[in-house]
């Protein structure tokens, strides 16, 4: 399969190593990278401080787990525009949380997985083995990004091919069909309640742990219910 070329623009070295972890920080010839994509528009707001507390237990839990030093986690926001940030430690990531706006989903994903190829093949050549997992939250459609789902979906399918775990948590349900035709291997569908929010980012935290105990490709099995 052909992918388009101008949706993988790469950054120099030097700036992908400033962006991200350096190769001098990390101790382990194994690392796990995980992408993650949150929805931050307005009809999450209601969900504030749910959200901020899900994300301070899911940077929690991977703090304390075992594998830690071999995680890195790049968080990307999405609503009217789209934020990406470096892989970093989990000791680094950022829980705040504020909802507004639209849902560029699209955009997400298609900047998430140009990021995500450029580190993981630069991780490569200098012979660190890596594995990774590109997770969105979302509870509805995208309305306002400057990519196409055929350009998200075809960044979808690349991901896939490259044996790169692709879970999608759809919050609410409404997310659920646009998961699926994008191609993601992974979908977790939570009603639209705090409780289940907490469960949602409990099952994610999980699965990334156990994922990271091995270098076997998660395929569709990834969340651990």
């Amino acid at each position: 399969m052909e992918y388009d070329r101008n949706v993988f623009e790469i950054d120099g070295l030097d700036e992908i190593e400033i962006e991200n972890t350096s190769v001098e920080e990390i101790d382990s010839e194994n690392i796990n990278l995980i992408f993650l994509g949150i929805d931050k528009s307005g009809s999450m707001s209601v969900f504030q401080q749910d959200m901020k507390h899900s994300l301070t237990e899911f940077q929690h839990a991977l703090a304390s787990a075992k594998e830690a030093d071999e995680i890195l986690v790049a968080r990307a926001d999405f609503e009217d525009t789209i934020t990406i940030g470096g892989y970093k430690r989990i000791s680094e990531f950022d829980t705040a949380f504020q909802a507004g706006g639209c849902t560029a989903m699209y955009d997400a994903i298609t900047g998430g997985t140009a990021k995500l190829r450029e580190y993981r093949k630069f991780l490569k050549a200098q012979g660190v083995r890596v594995k990774a997992v590109f997770a969105v939250f979302s509870d509805g459609q995208d309305n306002s990004s400057q990519s196409s789902f055929a350009q998200a979906k075809d960044c979808i399918a690349y991901l896939n091919q490259e044996e790169i775990t692709t879970a999608f948590i759809s919050f609410g349900g409404a997310a659920s069909t646009v998961a699926k035709d994008l191609g993601f291997c992974n979908i977790l569908d939570v009603t639209s309640s705090a409780s289940e929010l907490r469960r949602a980012f409990d099952c994610l935290s999980k699965s990334v742990i156990e994922s990271s105990k091995s270098v076997v490709a998660d395929g569709d099995d990834f969340f651990q219910i």
